[in-house]
């Protein structure tokens, strides 16, 4: 392999590593909202209000470390199929100049079924 090869190459991982480095914590953060969802989802969020949902999903997004979404920014709403949790928020993070990466997350989630 060539002087110019190893260059290129070397490159190449940083510019990988540098991707890596932005991506995986922003899924690392959307798995650890899905699991804190979960667990309150577990709990018998069926007798509970919508603040103190709200309040259960709050308290385990500081445990957490949670920065990017507030529990109060989450919409709960009753659906034919019984309490939903509509979980929308936009991650963005900056790899370089003008180049960003971005996670839109946009889903449901059946709280507690009728």
């Amino acid at each position: 392999m060539s002087i110019i090869g190893l260059l290129l190459l070397l490159v190449l991982i940083g510019v990988v590593a540098l991707i890596a480095m932005q991506v995986i914590p922003m899924y690392v953060q959307y798995y650890s909202i899905k699991s804190t969802i979960e667990s309150v989802r577990k709990e018998s969020v069926g007798d509970m209000s919508q603040e103190e949902i709200q309040r259960a999903i709050q308290k385990r997004f500081d445990i957490g470390y949670v920065n990017n979404v507030q529990a109060k920014d989450l919409k709960i709403r009753n659906d034919r199929r019984g309490k939903m949790l509509d979980l929308v928020y936009q991650d963005e993070r900056k790899l370089i100049e003008g180049l960003y990466v971005t996670l839109k997350v946009n889903e449901s989630i059946l709280l507690k079924a009728q």
